[in-house]
């Protein structure tokens, strides 16, 4: 193919939606990026993997890891896009759609932290469709996202230190983004005359994709500091083939003492047919901290994902997830500077009904109806 061009062989499909090839962005926005994240969960194990591709820096990048036994390992790679844009594979990293929706195949095939793995992951629920997340400040468009998210079941193995564990039937998530996301590309600062108090009211958020053993669903939710809801949407399908829009979700949280790592909790979901859905579910895994991914400048430059490295760029690390009083992650990301764990594999248990969860968990800054009034690490 004639990369100088942009031509691919995705560009044989009569799919067109714009006067360029599939590979052009119609935005120029340094910004602007397409890909996935995937997460394989079972009692002490929290496989992870993403892929994305930022075709206005050139990058296609992406990260695979593991949380097990108290420690995190993660391996990130990035790569020049082009001349192979059409290629889903970045080092040992890579990705089949075998069928669209349906089934994805995620592949690492070598590491430096000890891991390899080749995971099938299947959805079990239709995928859901976010709105589409849009946030202007000081005039300027920071954030513009669409997503969709799909609980599924993961098959294959996973090698850790030349031990092989078979994954049967484990439960799993995947989302598929794309769009404008600030943390993505080369960072821009951003300033400007007026006050802005807070340009985001958020305060907490919720991401749950779940699955058991006669449903499946996903919500999502934010309030504010007051535990305001600022936005709820979801939607549970059920194995004959029914499904029931989520209206409203409430929950009772659990917390390491003294921290704002999450333990547990319930969450009370209220659908479209008049039900309320009681569910309850532990944390059975240590949580995975984004900034292994490389999120939040978590790569060893300082950089975010999405910067063009080179060639090809990969790097690895490992630390302690075990300790909750502690602000763990990357040794290269200052202390004060780390996020903690925001993804947990959790038990689920609904009546008879058991299955499992990925609750993606933060809360930024004061959050007042469980206690927490100044930023802290998770």
């Amino acid at each position: 193919m004639d990369a100088s061009s942009g031509i691919s062989r995705w560009d044989d499909l009569p799919f067109h939606q714009t006067v360029d090839f599939f590979g052009v962005a119609q935005t120029s926005d340094s910004h602007f990026n397409d890909g996935y994240y995937f997460a394989a969960l079972s009692h002490g194990y929290h496989i992870f993997a993403g892929l994305r591709l930022h075709p206005n820096n050139n990058v296609m990048d992406g990260y695979a890891g593991v949380v097990s036994r108290g420690e995190q390992r993660n391996q990130r790679v990035s790569r020049a896009l082009l001349p192979h844009r059409d290629e889903l594979v970045v080092g040992p990293l890579r990705l089949e759609i075998i069928e669209p929706m349906r089934r994805q195949r995620v592949v690492l095939d070598s590491s430096d932290v000890g891991l390899r793995f080749d995971l099938i992951f299947k959805g079990v629920g239709r995928p859901f469709v976010e709105t589409r997340h849009r946030q202007v400040r000081f005039g300027r468009v920071i954030n513009d996202v669409l997503r969709y998210t799909q609980p599924c079941r993961a098959a294959g193995t996973v090698e850790i230190d030349g031990e092989t564990i078979l994954v049967t039937d484990w439960y799993g998530a995947r989302d598929h983004s794309w769009g404008l996301r600030s943390t993505m590309g080369p960072y821009v600062p951003l300033g400007g005359l007026l006050s802005e108090q807070k340009s985001d009211e958020r305060a907490l958020r919720l991401w749950v994709p779940f699955a058991m053993q006669d449903h499946s669903g996903f919500f999502h939710l934010h309030e504010d500091e007051q535990g305001r809801v600022l936005d709820c949407e979801g939607r549970i399908d059920f194995d004959d083939g029914s499904a029931n829009e989520i209206l409203a979700v409430r929950h009772r949280l659990r917390y390491v003492a003294g921290t704002r790592r999450l333990e547990g909790g319930t969450f009370s979901i209220a659908v479209d047919s008049g039900a309320v859905l009681e569910y309850e579910f532990e944390v059975v895994c240590a949580p995975a901290h984004p900034q292994g991914f490389g999120y939040v400048r978590g790569w060893q430059d300082g950089g975010q994902p999405g910067v063009y490295r080179g060639e090809f760029a990969s790097e690895s690390d490992r630390f302690r997830v075990d300790d909750p009083t502690q602000a763990l992650g990357p040794s290269h990301v200052r202390s004060d500077k780390r996020t903690g764990g925001t993804e947990y594999a959790c038990a689920l248990v609904a009546g008879s009904s058991k299955g499992m969860a990925h609750v993606e968990h933060m809360i930024y800054g004061t959050y007042r109806p469980y206690g927490f009034l100044e930023t802290g690490g998770n």
